[in-house]
């Protein structure tokens, strides 16, 4: 009350707290008596007010002004001077937190791979049988929303308005936006599914956004307070002494430089001069997405029940997108997701990836490293084409290599930084996708760029986008139809042929008119016009998977970026270097002849096509750096394909090849003849001494010491890391012996091998003889004077 002074207001909230903790504490005590009382892995984190008595596991972390020697009064009366709007706020926090939340969060955060997302949606659901009231509201909300939308959507359809003029994707979009985090999310990845929402409605979808205010700092303060156990300032202007035993942060922005629906950021800095990016959570999400979920999960099973779409992809989107947020709410979660990122994408030299302060880091709040970069709108032309590139490139890696797809990689989450690095952010929604269908959507980026659309149709299969039995959608007539357009009818199996034959006329065109697409969304758009009439499936990775693709394309179409061709180098790294046994199979079947002799034409092909993002040659004035980044990563793949064990699959093809096999056929020994020359030809146009020295030493001391260093041994440090690399270096030479032996026991490859060593040392001669000639030529050539350049002052 007003009347009341500070000094009995903290006399009344201590004495509250201490029987509040003193009753926390007999409970914890009683549950932990209790056998199975929590979850092996359920980890719900209890508010920690700034009076109550610190746990001891935080404070061997942190250093803090109420560490277990200091009294609990003496926080309050003396060092930590606490007013009392603070007391009041932290008292409104205390009691918000109530024994249902601990409940429902040890139900959302329980991430124990026992625990099923069914199972905890139906826990939530039990949960929410005790709050039929709010339950009851937040629906009437919803349906308030819905149902103006609709009425908007409806008088526009009937009354006929064109579309330029029609207001009801706007409305679409805002009435989204009021409801939250759960309905935004669930819309961005319905918007690639046109198949389901219409057309027209996804393409409005695609531009949706946030459109949320932050909220206050002051309990911003108090969320950081409550999770790291600190009993003292946050910021180290609002503490009686500098230094890390009075606050947590040397400085921390007083208002957010960002707010999202789940959470806001803030800048600062740690007492160490480490700057940082500090992202809170905003209070009561676990409880508001969670209700949620459960209210959209009886939406759309009504939905499906009732007939009113044909899909039954409905649930199992659900499904996806709300166990991706769920795990979005606990941001130790997103910590380790990033280091996982970091580890798995260590090959790009261009991708940067923040770390996080473990100490300073808990479920609600997150602590990283500052990124100082600009997003995509502030960047030139030149460099948003070299930040697209990177992002295409870093996706295909994620899709074809890693298996571990940051599934939100819009412009909001990417960086470009002040050194030319890709920064991603926001690892809190991620997708895990297998060996089997990581092979088979890197051939279905080779089945595109090729046109083979049975192969895709065989791969999509494997993906499980596709039933075994083609099956096409007949109304009551039994006549095709569109099974989005409502209305009754059934799916009716069809052939194999009949199916394939539909798909290339849908995907070629007719053949007066034939089709070219140059991006990822073109594609999208056809196969969405094929599963209206036949029926697709939509696994649950690919949701995400999806949602990643098309976000980056849009980005990529605007700078007239083709992702095919982007994407194609990864996408050949991963079909030469296989791991299930299928993909061995398959490379071998593309690779070798019956007879044991490779298929140099496929081989050429394919390299063409690896380096059709790098095609422009380096003296050509078109070149630049998205040109120049193409070449250092078709280099680098392929000097990864032959030099570690991502080659073995294509090293075992070498090995069973017949060695007359390996000689290459005239035309294209005269194609590899005429490249070293050129190659060599470079080297020696801008050769000089002292390079070829300090290259010289460089290598000769690398192969003495055996220090060649391999992207796998990153990973250790020290004695290990050089232990790591010399494995790896005699590995390679035995399995260099091993081909050697292999082929130059035989006549035949002894003869291939002396003349392709021949070829080569006449490449090498010729073309350095005509590199020395072009640096002489250069040297002895009088200097150009540039008539563009100012004539000199008068003296």
């Amino acid at each position: 009350p007003p009347s009341h002074t500070p000094r009995t207001m903290r006399a009344h909230v201590a004495h509250a707290r201490g029987m509040a903790f003193a009753s926390r504490s007999s409970s914890a005590r009683a549950r932990a008596r209790a056998p199975g009382a929590r979850p092996p892995h359920t980890r719900p984190r209890e508010w920690i007010t700034s009076a109550r008595a610190p746990r001891r596991e935080r404070h061997s972390r942190l250093t803090s002004v109420a560490s277990p020697e200091t009294d609990v009064s003496d926080a309050q009366e003396g060092n930590v001077k606490r007013s009392a709007d603070d007391l009041m706020l932290d008292a409104a926090l205390k009691t918000s937190k109530s024994a249902d939340e601990v409940t429902l969060e040890g139900i959302v955060l329980n991430f124990s791979p026992s625990y099923g997302f069914t199972d905890k949606m139906l826990a939530v659901g039990d949960f929410f049988k005790n709050s039929p009231t709010e339950l009851a509201g937040r629906i009437a909300e919803v349906l308030s929303v819905i149902g103006g939308v609709y009425a908007t959507w409806m008088y526009e359809e009937r009354m006929g308005i064109p579309l330029e003029k029609r207001k009801r994707g706007k409305a679409l979009r805002d009435g989204i936006a009021k409801l939250g985090p759960v309905f935004i999310k669930l819309a961005q990845t319905l918007s690639t599914r046109p198949d389901i929402i219409g057309e027209e409605a996804a393409d409005s979808l695609m531009v949706l956004q946030d459109q949320v205010g932050p909220f206050s700092s002051a309990v911003a303060d108090e969320i950081i307070k409550s999770e790291l156990g600190w009993l003292g300032a946050v910021r180290e202007c609002d503490a009686p002494a500098p230094g890390p035993k009075y606050s947590l942060y040397k400085e921390l922005s007083a208002e957010p430089i960002a707010a999202a629906s789940i959470g806001q950021v803030y800048e600062g800095v740690l007492h160490d001069g480490s700057k940082v990016a500090v992202k809170v959570q905003r209070p009561g999400m676990v409880r508001r997405i969670a209700r949620d979920l459960h209210i959209i999960r009886l939406g759309f099973g009504w939905v499906e029940e009732s007939g009113v779409n044909g899909s039954e992809d409905l649930p199992q989107i659900v499904d996806q997108v709300g166990a991706g947020i769920f795990q979005e709410l606990d941001y130790t979660v997103e910590a380790r997701n990033a280091d996982e990122f970091r580890r798995s994408l260590r090959f790009l030299n261009y991708l940067f990836v923040p770390r996080h302060f473990e100490k300073m880091t808990s479920t609600k709040v997150l602590t990283q490293e500052w990124i100082t970069g600009r997003p995509m709108k502030k960047l030139s032309l030149e460099e948003q084409k070299l930040m697209v590139q990177m992002g295409v490139e870093c996706s295909s890696a994620q899709m074809f290599r890693t298996g571990l797809v940051h599934a939100d990689p819009h412009e909001g989450n990417m960086l470009f930084t002040d050194d030319g690095k890709l920064a991603l952010l926001d690892f809190g929604l991620i997708c895990r996708v297998d060996d089997d269908q990581q092979e088979a959507m890197a051939n279905c980026i080779l089945n595109i760029l090729n046109s083979q659309w049975g192969e895709l149709i065989d791969n999509l299969r494997i993906m499980d986008m596709l039933p075994a039995e083609p099956q096409m959608w007949v109304d009551e007539n039994g006549n095709q139809a569109d099974y989005t357009q409502g209305g009754p009818g059934s799916w009716k199996v069809i052939s194999d042929d009949e199916f394939r034959q539909a798909f290339k006329t849908c995907m070629d065109g007719e053949d007066d008119n034939p089709k070219v697409r140059s991006n990822f969304t073109e594609l999208v758009l056809d196969l969405t016009k094929i599963s209206t009439a036949y029926r697709f499936n939509l696994p649950p990775y690919m949701v995400f998977v999806i949602r990643s693709l098309t976000t980056l394309d849009f980005a990529a179409a605007r700078t007239n970026c083709n992702m095919y061709e982007v994407a194609a180098p990864t996408a050949i790294f991963r079909a030469l270097s296989p791991r299930t046994p299928r993909g061995k199979r398959a490379l071998e079947e593309m690779l070798l002849e019956k007879d044991g002799g490779l298929k140099w034409n496929k081989l050429v092909a394919l390299s063409e096509q690896a380096n059709n993002a790098a095609d422009a040659p380096e003296g050509d004035e078109k070149f630049d750096s998205t040109d120049a980044h193409a070449k250092e990563a078709v280099t680098r793949l392929m000097n990864e394909l032959f030099d570690s064990s991502a080659g073995s699959a294509l090293r075992r093809v070498a090995l069973k090849a017949s060695p007359s096999g390996l000689m290459p056929p005239p035309p294209l020994r005269k194609e590899l003849v005429k490249i070293a020359q050129a190659s060599f030809a470079r080297s020696m146009a801008t050769f000089s001494f002292r390079a070829f020295f300090a290259a010289a030493f460089k290598t000769a001391r690398a192969i003495l010491r055996n220090e060649r260093e391999s992207v796998v041994c990153e990973i250790y440090e020290g004695a290990e890391r050089s232990a790591c690399n010399a494995a790896l270096e005699k590995r390679r030479r035995s399995i260099a012996m091993l081909l050697l032996r292999s082929k130059l026991i035989n006549p035949t490859g002894f003869f291939s091998f002396i003349s392709i060593a021949a070829l080569f040392v006449w490449a090498a001669i010729t073309g350095a003889f005509q590199g020395a000639v072009a640096n002489v030529k250069r040297r002895l050539a009088p200097p150009t004077r540039d008539d563009t350049s100012p004539p000199l002052a008068a003296a």
